[in-house]
């Protein structure tokens, strides 16, 4: 059986074209670079708030520990999440 990530995501403000990566390597030490992770996924467009995001990842058999959210520097954007669901599906 294959096991299929989904990562759902609820914003307090409005965010668009974030990333959602997966890494083993933890970020408390080595910042993560935009996009440069083993896995990611794009979301392209605006991210309203106070609405969810469901993201799919494609079957891996890597297993990863540590789920990056991050979009491209700007004084006008931020991220500011208020739940953050990663859980396994199995297919």
């Amino acid at each position: 059986m294959k096991q299929l990530l989904i990562a759902v995501i609820v914003a307090e403000e409005r965010m668009s074209n974030f990333v959602v990566g997966l890494t083993n390597e933890n970020p408390a030490i080595t910042a993560p670079d935009y996009k440069q992770y083993p896995v990611h996924v794009q979301y392209s467009g605006i991210f309203s708030a106070s609405a969810t995001a469901s993201l799919s990842f494609p079957p891996s058999v890597t297993k990863f520990r540590y789920v990056i959210i991050q979009q491209q520097f700007s004084a006008s954007n931020a991220i500011c999440l208020t739940e953050v669901k990663v859980f396994l599906r199995g297919t």
